[in-house]
């Protein structure tokens, strides 16, 4: 019977706690589609291919908040089977409220990952920007077929 009753509690506090967000359920975003988060918002304005085994991204943050905010950005490639691919830090520093800021980070490949990165392909980014729990968007990406 006290288990009717935990249940109920233990949704609410889920629900509460901002955790019914479940990982896998979202579909990636295209290219040319804005990440919404809750005091930002994020896109990728150019994915370039350089020698096959260095790949820059230039995101773009749009400060939607009513404060400044400090950002930093960890973007990862992933490959259709799961091997991950991660670059170094991106810096936004602070970025004001209603402005934006452009930044570019490589991501460096090993030699021959290049033609791996087809379809059901992502670039994930996780966002730092000042509260306690990082957010994350996915892009669908594919190397193998430029457009």
């Amino acid at each position: 019977m006290k288990t009717l009753y935990i249940l109920p509690a233990l949704i609410a506090l889920i629900v509460v706690a901002g955790c019914t967000s479940i990982p896998g359920l979202q579909q990636p975003l295209t290219l040319g589609q804005q990440a919404q988060f809750s005091n930002f918002e994020a896109g990728i304005n150019r994915i370039e291919i350089h020698d096959n085994q260095t790949i820059a991204v230039t995101l773009n943050v749009v400060n939607t908040g009513t404060g400044e905010i400090s950002v930093f950005a960890y973007p990862s490639l992933e490959n259709s089977v799961g091997e991950s691919y991660p670059g170094p830090t991106i810096n936004f520093g602070v970025i004001n409220p209603s402005h934006q800021l452009t930044e570019k980070g490589p991501i460096y490949l090993p030699a021959g990952v290049l033609d791996q990165l087809g379809p059901g392909s992502t670039l994930k980014i996780r966002f730092e920007a000042g509260s306690a729990i990082p957010e994350e968007a996915t892009w669908s990406v594919d190397f193998t077929n430029p457009q």
